[in-house]
């Protein structure tokens, strides 16, 4: 090659064309990523006689002097800041000189000279001011300062305002500029992962705007919008903070470029902070309120969102106003949804009372309490569905009407048979009958049975409803809908500004009258490429931000290695609704929802499920989405996991309304419940037996132990325990032998697939998507995983993390659960002891754990915001709506739990990673945390003392 080109090239631009310099540097770095060191600078020494360019040279040198930069070794250390103090650096440009200055100031901060590496830091950024990975490093060495300045003073919550907090304040100021700069200046994905912290960062300032808003304000506004799409809902809800001027800059530069990223999200938190609003201005403490509050806000970015995109504000609106009329459930639905909850819960209550742990029901004050609870929580239903502002809380309209007359019907039929029945129930406290069982069980037992009859009643009503309803019948406004596919280009969608060079200007002319028509055309032609300019209608200026998406393409809820820009031009738009509507079941059958069909640009048609919950719900989807974007993201950055091809998916729940909400379903995803319930109707058989069997031998279990607790035996004594789990564990094996089988799994998605070939793809895949899930459900405590919430893709294996709510104890502290995920018997049949013991499972598993934990100071602040938002969250919902006021309070009172919450969150991952040091010397393998919990999940004595509602037989 040299020989050929030696009379054309000079000798810089031949020394470009050897590619020994390259594979061994290559060879080098990837070596020392492995962690061999030895291997690494042999292939850098052997380059000692080989001709390279400049840019080859600064490879190796950087090579070089990052293989001492991961030593633990102060003299190595001290070598490689030597190295970098000894190089020549005439020959680089500005990128490498300040690449070599951010190495210079990474062996001093890990030499503990952090203030010359705060100069070096400096002369970095200074030399060029565009090198992102000198600012993150900055930042870094910043947010270090502040945490060791709050570790050796321990500032509490009244001293950050003070002057005593005035200095991490300002490096956490420092930190989150060189954050912000290292964004606007780098394209690269991983430098997005600190945004999560400089939102944390805030709580700082305290109870009023400081130095960190004034920063965020100054400097967050000028990022690229689209770099905040991830984190809309806990901008969202620093509206209410003292953030909320900076954030709210940022939100308009959302709206304006991207307002069907944010329009669903903002519309839901302003209708759900106006009805909070409305109901604190009723109380007499609400005089003193904040003037400027976070509905306010969101509905100052609801108008500019309808001022800059009105066509698109009308088109969305129409949908969604649709959805929300046309597809709420009926009133029946509804009291067969409370019916179903109160039942399930008045049985847990039976079931509590009678366990031995309790013996006879004890004092008067708890029996009476336990009935009133349920007698105020039946006269709340009758005042929700039988009052008579059920039919006059409509606006008015056709439809309203028409709602009206059902719901004066509904009243009619069902109001005096309800009070007859729940209103007048009179229960004695103090009694007890001769068998042991005190007279609250027996009025708990006959609200059982009472709401078991209204139960079978709507449930009757309801089966009339058809399985697939036509959408002209149901909306035909929405049926209606026929959009063309529009013909965007590169940029159609992308914000810009009218100029005066596009505008027409008329021409002289000799005559008035055309000189008049002259001026009107131009004035109209003015404000024709004006409009479709900036709504995209087609024209001369183009633009494509009027024409409907489908739901749920921006991040959070998409998530992959390509995580730039969006391009809303490339977008599936929305071209018509399916013409069916289906009803369909789910949360074990309790809930009728309506599953809606969107044809799309490209001719496939998404499936959404429209379903009515509070408002918690649907926040807690939000959240589970971001978590499962980050969790994606750092499964790309860890080499185990990329070496399994490890990916998890987030699934897009659209909030609609307070309490609406719109959920991308499959039509072949299956939950563990829909599969055992079509086996048994195959069969011929009752879904219902096994659960049904359960609670009749717990009650009899229950009255058994209750006898001898009362004759004999104290109640909670070691040998009473031990008999009611062998009694349990009795009722559980013959569940297992004589109702359940423990190959139905296997058996239907063996009949969805081709050949043993797919098979065994399939369960790899799923053992790989269930390991991410199961570490998660550990982590995270998500102890809710009935069989209904277990639910999988047929065709791909992808694990849906339907309704992943983190379950917390009463002091707001995340639970310790028995079984730490879900392993049943038909789940390890489907996966089989090979996978499971030998197999891809257990290492899929910690090759999470590692990638999570090997970033997890990168990690923390993510999952700060997430479990303040989904803590406060969860406080709220179980109280009245508060204020900001109220809920800043009740934030700053939370602040400890939420940093244990996340500590646990960390530790729980880590001893999930493999490691070779152990503390207990019989746990010698690597991933002795991980056996240990699978054997515990699947231990059939830890199973059979789950609630019946777990189904652990399945």
């Amino acid at each position: 090659i040299t020989t050929n080109f030696q009379n054309i090239c000079d000798a810089g631009a031949l020394a470009t064309l050897h590619d020994r310099p390259w594979t061994a540097i290559r060879m080098a770095k990837t070596a020392r990523k492995q962690g061999m060191k030895e291997v690494a600078l042999l292939s850098l020494n052997k380059l000692t006689d080989c001709a390279m360019d400049v840019s080859d040279a600064f490879a190796k040198l950087r090579e070089q002097i990052l293989i001492y930069r991961d030593s633990d070794n102060q003299n190595e250390l001290r070598g490689g800041l030597n190295l970098v103090n000894t190089t020549n650096l005439s020959f680089f440009d500005a990128a490498q000189k300040s690449e070599l200055f951010r190495l210079k100031g990474t062996f001093l901060n890990s030499l503990r000279g952090r203030r010359k590496a705060n100069q070096a830091y400096c002369q970095s950024v200074q030399i060029c001011p565009t090198f992102s990975k000198a600012w993150l490093s900055w930042g870094a060495l910043c947010s270090t300062l502040a945490e060791i300045e709050i570790k050796t003073n321990s500032f509490s919550e009244a001293q950050k305002s003070s002057s005593a907090g005035k200095k991490p304040a300002q490096y956490l100021a420092q930190a989150m500029g060189c954050y912000l700069q290292a964004i606007q200046c780098g394209s690269r994905e991983w430098d997005r992962i600190n945004l999560p912290k400089c939102l944390w960062m805030l709580s700082w300032d305290g109870n009023n705007p400081g130095l960190l808003c004034q920063t965020l304000e100054a400097r967050g506004a000028d990022l690229p919008a689209f770099v905040w799409l991830p984190w809309v809902p806990q901008l969202l809800t620093s509206l209410g903070r003292i953030e909320a001027r900076a954030v709210k800059s940022i939100l308009k530069g959302l709206v304006m470029q991207y307002p069907q990223a944010i329009y669903y999200s903002l519309r839901a938190f302003y209708l759900e902070r106006r009805d909070a609003e409305r109901a604190h201005r009723g109380k007499p403490s609400s005089a003193h309120a904040q003037p400027t509050t976070a509905v306010m806000h969101a509905e100052e970015l609801m108008s500019i969102l309808r001022k800059s995109h009105p066509l698109l504000w009308s088109s969305l609106e129409t949908v969604l106003e649709e959805l929300i009329v046309r597809f709420r459930p009926s009133l029946e639905e509804e009291l067969l949804t409370t019916m179903k909850a109160l039942l399930q819960r008045a049985t847990a209550q039976l079931d509590y009372f009678q366990s031995s742990h309790r013996g006879v029901v004890g004092t008067k004050a708890e029996s009476t309490a336990v009935l009133s609870s349920f007698s105020k929580t039946l006269s709340r239903v009758s005042d929700k569905f039988f009052q008579s502002t059920t039919v006059s809380s409509a606006d008015g309209g056709i439809l309203n009407d028409n709602r009206a007359k059902k719901a004066k019907e509904f009243i009619r039929r069902y109001k005096n048979p309800f009070e007859k029945d729940f209103l007048h129930i009179v229960p004695k406290p103090n009694e007890v009958d001769s068998d042991g069982t005190s007279q609250p069980c027996l009025a708990l037992s006959l609200i059982i049975e009472r709401l078991n009859k209204w139960k079978q009643l709507l449930e009757a009503q309801i089966s009339f409803i058809l399985s697939s309803l036509p959408m002209q019948q149901v909306s035909p406004i929405l049926s209606s809908i026929s959009n063309e596919i529009p013909d965007l280009w590169s940029g159609a969608c992308d914000t810009k500004q009218m100029s005066r060079s596009n505008e027409l200007s008329p021409s002289p002319s000799s005559s008035s009258s055309a000189a008049a028509a002259l001026a009107a055309f131009t004035v109209a032609s003015s404000a024709v490429a004006s409009a479709a300019f900036s709504e995209g209608v087609g024209g001369h200026f183009g633009g494509g931000t009027a024409a409907l998406e489908i739901p749920g393409q921006y991040p959070p809820y998409i998530s992959s290695h390509q995580d730039s820009k969006p391009a809303p031009e490339l977008h599936v738009k929305l071209v018509r609704f399916d013409s069916n509507v289906k009803v369909v079941r789910r949360n074990d059958g309790q809930q009728l929802v309506r599953r809606v069909g969107m044809v799309g640009s490209d001719g496939i048609v998404r499936v959404f499920l429209l379903q009515f919950a509070i408002p918690y719900m649907s926040r807690t989807d939000e959240r589970t989405a971001q978590l499962h974007y980050i969790l994606d993201k750092l499964l790309r950055k860890g080499v185990l996991a990329c070496r399994r091809n490890l990916n998890v998916q987030p699934n897009p729940v659209i909030p609609i309304a307070q309490r609406l909400r719109m959920t991308a379903d499959d039509p072949s995803t299956y939950s563990l419940d829909d599969i055992f319930r079509l086996d048994r109707h195959v069969r011929g058989l009752d879904a219902d037996e096994p659960i049904n069997y359960h609670k009749d031998e717990m009650r009899k279990i229950g009255r058994k132990f209750n006898k001898k607790t009362t004759n004999s035996v104290p109640p909670g004594t070691n040998t009473d325990i031990g008999d009611e789990q062998a009694t349990k564990l009795e009722v559980y094996n013959k569940i297992c032998e004589t109702m359940v089988a423990p190959d139905i799994l296997r058996k239907q998605v063996q009949a969805a697939l081709i050949g043993p070939e797919a098979f065994f793809v399939f369960r790899k895949a799923l053992s790989n998507q269930l390991a991410a899930n199961s570490l998660l459900c550990y982590a995270f405590s998500v102890t809710d995983r009935s069989p209904s919430k277990f639910a999988m893709n047929i065709r791909c294996a992808r694990i849906a993390a339907t309704d992943f709510r983190f379950a917390y104890n009463s002091a707001g502290l995340l639970e310790t659960n028995a079984i730490p995920f879900r392993m049943t018997r038909n789940i390890e049949t489907m996966l089989g002891s090979m996978v499971l013991n030998g197999g891809s499972f257990i290492p899929a598993m910690s090759s999470v754990a590692e990638a999570v934990s090997k970033w997890s100071e990168e990690v923390n602040p993510a999952l700060h915001i997430i479990l303040r938002d989904d803590i406060i969250h969860w406080y709220a919902s179980k109280s009245a709506p508060k204020s900001d006021i109220k809920n800043q309070e009740l934030e700053r009172q939370l602040n400890d739990r939420i940093l244990k919450n996340v500590s646990m969150v960390q530790s729980r991952i880590k001893e999930c990673a493999p490691s070779n040091e152990s503390n207990d010397s019989k746990m010698t393998f690597v991933d002795a945390k991980l056996r240990q919990l699978l054997q515990q999940a699947s231990s059939s004595n830890v199973l059979c003392m789950a609630s019946p509602s777990f189904q652990a037989w399945l």
